[in-house]
């Protein structure tokens, strides 16, 4: 993975974080009935969204599973938390050991 994927990644992981959708209520798309293989014109969009919000799920493992500091710095620069000292340092350590986790678990 790259820094410029990653920072895609990073986008919608503060989108999603920000999401304040818990799954509570009717679902935005209810299993219907399909004669014989039909698809929709935006099938193959739902699907590429589903690996994102995947992607995304695995970031937000790899973040949780950073240091305090570190995390804090992502929690600040993306959430606009309370930033620790050092942000800029501990961000960047962060986004390294952000890049070489998250390659590992999506290859």
């Amino acid at each position: 993975m790259n820094l410029e994927y990653l920072k895609h990644l990073l986008s919608l992981w503060t989108r999603w974080m920000k999401n304040d959708d818990y799954g509570l209520g009717y679902p935005k798309r209810s299993l219907g009935m399909s004669s014989g293989g039909a698809s929709t014109e935006d099938t193959f969009d739902e699907m590429y969204d589903d690996l994102e919000l995947d992607k995304v799920r695995t970031l937000n493992a790899v973040i949780n599973e950073l240091n305090h500091e570190e995390r804090k710095a992502v929690h600040h620069f993306h959430l606009g938390s309370v930033a620790p000292m050092y942000k800029e340092i501990k961000y960047e350590l962060a986004i390294e050991n952000i890049l070489k986790n998250i390659t590992k678990r999506l290859n």
